[in-house]
């Protein structure tokens, strides 16, 4: 049962839209999230927290998946591995996270793909997926998402995505070594 008063409907089975398909990660995607997050490591590193070769070992994972449970279970957190529809191979993630109750009703939306999937709909498509789900399914009220000023292809997907821009949190995430501003957006059930 959730915090809300009710059981959500369960999210194991796959979400799907725009070319993509959508599911809770398991430790069969362990060894092609493996090579994707190795392929990636310089072109995602400007817009994440730093991370150690470490964080891509099977133990890592392991107690990744085992979080992963408890988020759910505790409807606290929603976490997807995004695959291109057609062939099932692994393009990114798209996760909700900070799941809030009561009078708020929100959570943040996180996102990413590897580089030689962006530009091609993949994170579009997921992220319209998972704020489907997010609304229609959990019943949340407001998504919020944080992005770097300087990152010009996620502001435009929020923006095209229906979030609307609410301002700026000072030295929100430390990514890259750095504490670094970020824009606020935030979408709404109603939007």
């Amino acid at each position: 049962m959730s915090k809300r008063g009710h059981t959500p409907k369960p999210i194991f089975e796959p979400c799907a839209g725009g070319g993509v398909q959508l599911r809770v990660p398991k430790w069969a995607d362990f060894e092609d999230w493996v090579d994707l997050r190795r392929a990636n490591r310089d072109y995602l590193q400007p817009w994440e927290p730093t991370w150690k070769e470490e964080h891509l070992g099977r133990q890592a994972y392991k107690a990744r998946l085992a979080q992963f449970k408890t988020m759910i279970s505790d409807d606290t957190g929603y976490p997807f591995h995004v695959f291109r529809a057609g062939d099932n191979r692994l393009v990114g993630a798209c996760n909700l996270t900070n799941v809030r109750r009561g009078y708020l009703q929100s959570a943040h939306i996180g996102y990413w793909v590897g580089q030689e999937f962006s530009r091609n709909g993949f994170a579009r498509a997921s992220l319209r997926a998972v704020l489907r789900f997010a609304f229609d399914d959990l019943g949340l009220h407001r998504i919020s998402a944080a992005v770097q000023a300087d990152n010009n292809a996620s502001i435009q997907l929020l923006e095209t995505t229906g979030f609307t821009h609410e301002g700026i949190a000072r030295r929100y995430l430390k990514v890259d070594g750095q504490w670094q501003d970020h824009l606020m957006y935030a979408r709404l059930s109603m939007d």
